[in-house]
């Protein structure tokens, strides 16, 4: 592979500055911290023959705009819901002499940006040979506070090393610069007007500060940016923002240092926003040496739980770890913001949640930061009222229906046969929640909401379904799309149909553990939902009587129909003509035998114990060679059952895939915003696929395996109040237990105790 940054285990280097790579460089380098994305625009903003995507962005921050049909009908998506580009406040913008500072046009050497996986902060160096005869030595630092939610901050430290000139810095907040996007692809937000309404400008001394408004949605944002260093300065507010200009006159050996304080805030439904808040913050905040020391011990004690290392790939493992960065920086932590499929990176998929966040992402932060998984869950029963009421809309008397895609609980697909019809997204939540029961023992939130959401699913799938007599009486799940979106209103779909089963069945079960353990809760609720123990029993048949799709010579179709499509040989589709979706028109897809991301892949890893070793490697070998990978969903998934069934090779081909997808725009799409599924894919595909982790009975388990090319791997895992290292190597498997009580675990089927 070509590697596009340097291989080194905790950073990425970027040592050559490349104006056809800008965009993609803006999305690897962002900064956040789960409410601020700072994309990692340089800080003059603009190059010369270079094409930029500026972008700041708040999580659950959002515009609305009514969806315009050509024919509308009942039911439909009423509104977009789009992220909002908020003012821009990292800008810097150097002037020497008269000189504005351009990497397109001036000339600098020795350029370099380095993010810090272990710091978390962002470093830029270089040398500025001004026209006017100069020589300046420049570092800028940025980062967006981990432990401060409103906070993100910028230092400037720059040297004359020869001649003498009249420096002027810029520091501005300023309404964002929208991004035109492709209106041909239906993955970004082109089209959407998402420019927020300028409401105010303040100077306060060196604090300067902005607050806009959405234009339908009710949302207000400030933001306050405080300069410290000792400059001569003005601040004025102006038709585009607010700025604060320094002037400094450098000889031969003079220094200059600047640090910025930047304070977002936002009012929305049930947040105060205030000038005062977002300036008050600025006054209040660490200086930039305090911010980074407290980044880099918050930073220290995540790498301790969730410590991942490979001996012999090192690419892979700065794949690994610059995705598990990103993912931590994205992820909503107040239980009111989930986590959008780019993250807080760029605008791509206009700032939506889908079903990964709970096949994909969640696992993630159940087995590394417990408390976080748990947020992503309370995000979801907040929106529980909206899915209650979409569920409604489409004709089912109980029950709940998420949305397919969202950032505020309602339904955003205005392409229903690959949007609300995907209703496994019921079941993905289902599974999530209760994997985190398993995994965490939270009796709390089981009773508080997770056997409400439980329910509430349940009786979607149970109202869906119905016991056919075409099926021998089987319970059937017809008109659905499963994640492979290539094949869409089908009947059958097996990841469906998996997801439905356990999640009827463990529903009856999370309402038995609540009548046993919570006999109060468990009235109360039912109480509040209308619950009767006889719908518990219909469940439990339903689930019992769940009908598939019969295999045909040991091929498991993915749905009814399936098997019955017309072949398409991947090799005669041009590579150019990939993604199929951006190509072909969707009943072309949808007739043919092909997939985007094979589900029944997924289905075999979440649910394999219900098929044989013969029939994985049977069925893995066929979906393989009729899949495109389009999506970026899909190579993790093949790598961790072509691990389970010992195709080590293929294993570590996705396997590597996959790691460095965004590192190295193999999906060339980058510049959008990075994938975040596929990095928490990466992380499930190490665990759980060369791992072998899995929960059985209650129990985890592991049943490692080492690539011949590595010479071993280790990775933490947090389960029941336990951290547990596991390390392998070709010669076998250790465990450590690095905090926590005694557990007893087991190692490919065998029980191992840890003390």
């Amino acid at each position: 592979m070509n590697y596009r940054y340097p291989i080194e285990a905790w950073q990425i280097t970027e040592k050559d500055f490349q104006l056809n790579e800008l965009r993609e460089s803006e999305s690897v380098f962002a900064l956040a911290n789960g409410f601020i994305g700072m994309r990692g625009n340089l800080e003059e903003q603009t190059a010369t023959g270079a094409e930029t995507i500026q972008g700041s962005f708040l999580n659950g921050v959002f515009d609305t705009e009514p969806i315009v049909y050509g024919e509308a009908a009942y039911g439909y998506a009423k509104n977009h819901e789009t992220i909002c580009n908020v003012m821009d406040a990292k800008s810097l913008i150097l002037e020497a002499d008269g000189e504005r500072l351009d990497m397109g046009k001036s000339r600098v050497t020795e350029h370099q940006r380095v993010l810090d996986l272990r710091g978390g902060i962002l470093t830029r160096r270089f040398v500025w040979e001004t026209k006017s005869g100069c020589t300046l030595k420049v570092e800028q630092k940025r980062l967006v506070s981990l432990t401060h939610r409103n906070l993100a901050a910028t230092a400037l430290s720059l040297q004359c090393l020869r001649g003498s000139c009249r420096l002027t810095l810029e520091s501005a907040v300023r309404p964002a610069v929208i991004a035109e996007g492709d209106p041909n692809d239906p993955r970004n937000a082109a089209g959407k007007d998402r420019r927020l309404l300028c409401s105010g400008a303040e100077v306060q001394g060196a604090m300067i500060a902005l607050q806009q408004k959405t234009k339908n949605s009710g949302f207000t944002v400030s933001c306050a940016a405080d300069h410290r260093g000792s400059i001569a300065f003005t601040a004025e507010a102006g038709k585009d923002g607010v700025s604060w200009i320094g002037k400094a006159a450098l000889q031969s050996g003079d220094s200059l240092r600047l640090e910025k304080s930047i304070c977002y805030t936002a009012s929305g439904k049930d947040e105060a926003d205030s000038w005062e808040e977002a300036m008050n913050g600025c006054r209040e905040a660490p200086g930039f040496d305090k911010l980074a020391e407290e980044q880099r011990a918050y930073l220290d004690a995540f790498w301790e739980r969730a410590g991942i290392d490979i001996e012999g790939d090192d690419a892979l493992l700065q794949g690994l770890r610059f995705n598990l960065f990103h993912l931590l920086q994205s992820v909503g932590r107040d239980g009111r913001r989930n986590i959008a499929a780019k993250g807080l990176t760029g605008e791509g998929y206009e700032g939506h949640t889908f079903w990964d966040t709970e096949a994909y992402i969640l696992p993630v932060f159940l087995y590394t930061e417990p408390e976080l998984a748990r947020k992503l869950l309370e995000y979801r029963y907040t929106t529980l009222p909206q899915a209650r009421e979409r569920a409604r809309v489409m004709g089912h008397p109980k029950g709940a229906l998420f949305p397919w895609r969202t950032i505020d609980g309602e339904e955003c697909s205005a392409y229903f046969p690959a949007g609300t019809a995907q209703v496994h997204i019921d079941g993905d939540i289902a599974h999530a929640v209760w994997e985190y029961w398993q995994a965490t023992g939270d009796l709390a939130f089981l009773s508080e909401m997770g056997a409400e959401i439980l329910a509430e699913t349940a009786r979607l799938f149970a109202d869906i379904g119905f016991f056919s007599e075409e099926k021998n009486g089987r319970f059937v799940i017809n008109c659905v799309t499963g994640p492979d979106e290539y094949n869409v209103m089908v009947n059958n779909n097996v990841y469906t149909n998996s997801v439905a089963e356990e999640n009827l069945r463990n529903a009856a079960a999370a309402m038995q553990i609540l009548k046993a353990e919570c006999p109060r809760e468990y009235a109360a609720l039912c109480t509040k939902i209308g619950f009767s123990e006889e719908e518990a029993a219909f469940w439990q048949k339903a689930a019992e009587g769940m009908y598939y799709p019969p295999a045909q010579d040991g091929i498991v179709p993915q749905d009814d129909g399936f098997l019955a499509r017309k072949p398409w040989p991947l090799e005669s589709i041009p590579a150019e003509k990939h993604p199929l979706l951006m190509h072909y028109h969707g009943l072309t897809i949808y007739r043919h035998m092909v997939c985007k991301q094979a589900d029944l892949i997924l289905a075999m890893i979440l649910f394999g114990d219900r098929y044989t070793e013969e029939e994985k490697k049977k069925n893995f070998a066929f979906y393989d060679s009729v899949t495109t990978h389009d999506s970026s969903l899909s190579m993790a998934v093949f790598s961790i059952l072509a691990a389970e069934i010992g195709e080590i090779r293929k294993a570590c081909d996705y396997f590597l895939s996959s790691a460095r997808l965004d590192l190295d725009n193999i999906h060339h799409n980058t510049k959008d915003g990075l994938h975040m599924a596929n990095m928490a894919g990466t992380w499930i595909g190490m665990t759980r696929g060369f791992g072998g982790m899995r929960i059985r009975d209650g129990m985890l388990s592991f049943a490692p395996v080492c690539p011949p090319e590595w010479e071993s791997f280790s990775f933490c895992v947090c389960f029941r109040g336990r951290i547990i290292r596991v390390h392998a190597d070709h010669s076998g498997a250790s465990y450590e237990l690095k905090s926590g009580d005694a557990i007893t675990i087991l190692s490919c089927g065998k029980p191992v105790t840890l003390s």
